[in-house]
């Protein structure tokens, strides 16, 4: 998900792991899987990757990929709607 994305002084987009709102995606993430009662590497079969790749991701070290995300919250029994809910309220 490359949505978050900060805005430099001359104008151009740049992409940071960094940014406030990936970190909320990350805690989210992990937030999800823990609640899906999965551990690192029963997440990691789920998704065919292996074990590391999840913690690269959970510690940010990774970009997290939309369709890895939709294939994370199935495996975890959340639709991805909901999960981007949590992160992103809509304001009324």
């Amino acid at each position: 998900l490359r949505l978050f994305l900060r805005r430099l002084k001359d104008g151009c987009m740049s992409i940071s792991l960094y940014h406030a709102d990936y970190a909320g995606l990350r805690a989210l993430l992990k937030d999800v899987r823990v609640k899906g009662g999965l551990t690192q590497v029963q997440m990691a079969e789920a998704l065919g990757v292996g074990q590391s790749y999840v913690s690269k991701l959970e510690r940010g070290e990774n970009f997290v990929d939309v369709l890895l995300f939709v294939r994370w919250c199935q495996a975890c029994g959340i639709s991805a709607g909901q999960t981007l809910d949590k992160l992103l309220p809509v304001n009324n």
